[in-house]
């Protein structure tokens, strides 16, 4: 068994991206950098609805917190769309197909219910999954243990700023100033996941800790 971290593609991210990666296999002459640009940006906006404006959408977090939260969601798929279009509206069908494994290594096709469906996901080491997954079923019963709460998160946010940034950015050839930009975006990210895991995680109580925690539980999963 495989310990993950997943959560549901949606429909045009999972079109999209199988038909990238086919145009690819049948070395298509097209240009495919619009293709690779619209895969990308769905991407990055999927992960950041999923880690971060879920939380705040219809829930009772306070109108400062929420506040916080959409602020960095906004500045990381700002950032991120913008560093899209940089680094590939330039490279040809060579480059990108380079870059194609970061979009197969972060597809799972998972059988639910007699049906297939397409899953974003990351491998968590079992030892940490088991932590993280302690502390959130915790948490589903209404036990306030705000620090183990906390520390889970933040090792957990460290893992998908790695995983879903820095891992894809890593196969890209980038100048002196690409990097730099890369290096900067990350760093506001790290940044902004601090300060609303921080503000977040300490204020939840009652309902809204058990939410939380059953929301973040339910993408726990072993294959």
């Amino acid at each position: 068994m495989t310990c993950y971290f997943a959560f549901p593609s949606s429909d045009a991210l999972r079109d999209s991206s199988l038909t990238l990666l086919e145009n690819f296999e049948r070395g298509v002459n097209e240009p495919q950098n619009s293709l690779f640009i619209r895969v990308a940006q769905l991407f990055s906006d999927e992960v950041v609805n999923m880690l971060l404006l879920n939380l705040v959408r219809g829930s009772e977090t306070s109108q400062s917190t929420a506040s916080v939260i959409e602020s960095f969601a906004g500045l990381i798929k700002t950032t991120v769309h913008s560093l899209i279009k940089q680094l590939v509206s330039k490279m040809d069908n060579d480059e990108l197909r380079l870059l194609a494994p970061i979009i197969e290594n972060r597809r799972l096709v998972i059988e639910m219910d007699g049906e297939a469906k397409d899953f974003i996901v990351f491998v968590m080491a079992p030892d940490f999954h088991a932590r993280f997954r302690r502390a959130l079923e915790k948490g589903m019963k209404g036990e306030q243990d705000g620090a183990e709460l906390l520390a889970c998160m933040e090792l957990f946010s460290e893992q998908a700023h790695k995983v879903f940034y820095e891992d894809s950015i890593k196969p890209v050839k980038l100048g002196f100033i690409g990097r730099k930009l890369t290096d900067v975006g990350g760093a506001a990210m790290r940044k902004g996941a601090v300060s609303a895991n921080r503000r977040l995680i300490p204020a939840l109580r009652g309902q809204e800790l058990v939410d939380f925690c059953t929301y973040f539980h339910n993408m726990l999963i072993e294959v």
